[in-house]
């Protein structure tokens, strides 16, 4: 990611003519593009080159083109989930065990690891509980370690009260820790949140349903490693697996210590 990255340039011939072309990337920053062209125009129309123009127009505006890049919605909404969970966490169990026991930040295949289960953890904005699974691995339960799919349902909250944006949800589980504070910052960073892009965050969520388990076992309909390497001719060249899996109609399970508060009961 360059620091021009937001700019490019062209030149174009009309006839006779030569014109150079500048296009400027204002996504979440329409005030700072804006005010990125206006300078340059201002400065051509005093007689400056195009050159020196757009010279002086990025270096009055650096963070324009610093390529500030916010989560995309898929990650963001994920990030959203796991704080959720984590919050809960922190709240019935402390600190230490929370922190300890979220692996997503670490790119392990279960997103929490409790003391009696694992738990994948999705999130959708849709009206049904269809989510992705980005490999799979995501539902394999580990040997000897049972494995529950939270499903978590938001939806925009508008000026609702109890709406959260994905910041103002880090500052409140930031606010809990003390300890472990250090640990959840540099996990964040390496999801690819900066706190000073956070007024790139603007949507507020919020729940849309009651989060459900599912309990993975046999009968759930997951695309396994161990289940491809039966019926895929040639496994080891099948090289990533990506699918969508809608747990809307299944039955959803009871789950334990600590999130058995965080989900709906089973019926």
């Amino acid at each position: 990611m360059t620091a021009f990255e937001r700019l490019s340039f062209a030149r174009v011939m009309q006839g006779d003519r030569e014109w150079f072309r500048l296009t400027v990337d204002a996504h979440d920053m329409h005030y700072e593009g804006y005010v990125l062209i206006e300078s340059v125009v201002d400065q051509l129309r005093a007689g400056a080159s195009f050159r020196h123009s757009v010279s002086e127009a990025v270096f009055a505006l650096k963070d324009l083109v610093a390529s500030r890049r916010r989560l995309t919605e898929e990650k963001e909404l994920g990030l959203i989930g796991e704080l959720l969970v984590l919050r809960h966490i922190i709240e019935v169990a402390g600190e230490t065990t929370a922190i300890g026991s979220w692996l997503g930040p670490l790119a392990e295949e279960h997103d929490f690891a409790l003391a009696a289960f694992d738990a994948e953890v999705k999130t959708t904005k849709s009206e049904s509980r269809t989510h992705l699974i980005g490999s799979d691995t995501q539902l394999e339960p580990s040997p000897g370690r049972p494995l529950h799919l939270v499903s978590i349902q938001v939806t925009r909250a508008g000026n609702a009260e109890q709406g959260f944006t994905l910041p103002a949800l880090i500052s409140e589980v930031r606010s809990s820790l003390d300890q472990t504070l250090r640990t959840f910052d540099a996990a964040l960073e390496g999801l690819g949140w900066h706190p000073e892009d956070a007024d790139l965050y603007k949507i507020a969520y919020t729940l849309r349903s009651t989060p459900r388990a599912y309990f993975v076992d046999d009968e759930f309909p997951a695309i396994t490693s161990a289940r491809l390497d039966k019926v895929v001719p040639k496994r080891p060249h099948v090289s990533s697996v990506t699918y969508r899996v809608n747990v809307t109609d299944l039955d959803h399970s009871p789950i334990g210590f600590p999130l058995a508060d965080f989900c709906e009961a089973s019926v």
